[in-house]
């Protein structure tokens, strides 16, 4: 847990050196309880670290405001929760800036964060910082003889 701490905190400071110098970063995300403990987790121990402060905003997703902000001229948002796909997307299309991974911090046993993270964790403009699954599982009890997937669907 604390390599993910140290992972946001640096990477906040990589994305917006000029703005964490003023003392205010503006992370977004995807609100509700995910949010909540974003602040937790890292929010507070980047607070705590650099005596600058957080601005917290929520959005749904997508590249459509980091787009208008951009396109405006009117960039506002600092560090943004992003999908990978959209990640990889705002890259090619010059609305993510690329991110130094020489400048990420080695994992507590020395392990630099390029070889520590998981095949595909640190594409070009951005950093993973959650991994999750999409999973099917079925009552035993309720359905029987279920050899794979397809047999979950009218394929």
């Amino acid at each position: 847990m604390k390599l993910t701490k140290t992972l946001l905190a640096t990477t906040a400071l990589t994305f917006a050196a000029g703005v964490a110098m003023a003392g205010e970063i503006t992370v977004v995300s995807w609100g509700g309880a995910y949010t909540k403990s974003q602040v937790e987790a890292y929010h507070k121990p980047w607070i705590a670290m650099t005596g600058n402060s957080i601005v917290s905003e929520d959005y749904n997703g997508g590249l459509a405001e980091v787009k208008a902000q951009v396109e405006a001229g009117n960039v506002t948002w600092d560090l943004v929760d992003v999908e990978l796909s959209d990640a990889v997307r705002g890259c090619d299309e010059g609305l993510l800036e690329p991110i130094d991974k020489s400048l990420l911090p080695a994992a507590p046993d020395g392990t630099p964060a390029t070889e520590d993270f998981l095949e595909g964790a640190l594409p070009e403009c951005a950093v993973a910082n959650i991994v999750w699954s999409t999973v099917f599982a079925y009552d035993t009890s309720k359905t029987q003889g279920v050899g794979g997937i397809a047999d979950f669907f009218d394929l």
